[in-house]
């Protein structure tokens, strides 16, 4: 094999090793996005404010199904407080990847203590800063029918 070839083998090979671990970050990092996604329910149904507060960053905000917004500190002293939610279920959950953002969507189905069944789409902004992930956007909709 001539020098010119062996250089053009190696330098595929090495072009390909980092095409390959590249190929592995974003599905690394959507499960991160998951996780935190799961982590964010679990804390809204045990009132974990506590994992809130490591879920958000400190310049959130949030708009509820009303239309009202609200920061951080309104955020984690409605988290406070027990939800009237039963048998809550996550559908349709997507992720949608914008630079050093994610964009989590989905529905959530829930029953209240009534009985009732409520609706809401979710797209929640996961934004990476200084090498770590947070959560610094939420918009909920109540959804109406079936």
């Amino acid at each position: 094999m001539s020098r010119v070839m062996r250089l053009f083998v190696l330098a595929g090979l090495l072009s390909g090793a980092p095409a390959a671990l590249r190929a592995d970050a974003p599905a690394a990092e959507e499960a991160a996005v998951r996780q935190m996604n799961d982590d964010y329910v679990n804390a809204f149904l045990t009132c974990d404010v506590t994992r809130f507060r490591t879920l958000l960053a400190d310049d959130f905000r949030a708009v509820l199904a009303d239309g009202r917004m609200i920061d951080k500190a309104e955020f984690l002293r409605q988290a406070a407080q027990k939800p009237d939610a039963h048998d809550l279920r996550l559908h349709d959950v997507g992720i949608r990847r914008f630079g050093d953002t994610d964009l989590v969507e989905g529905l959530v189905t829930y029953k209240r203590g009534d009985g009732s069944v409520v609706r809401t789409r979710y797209a929640t902004l996961y934004a990476r800063r200084g090498g770590s992930l947070a959560i610094v956007w939420v918009q909920w909709t109540r959804v109406s029918g079936p």
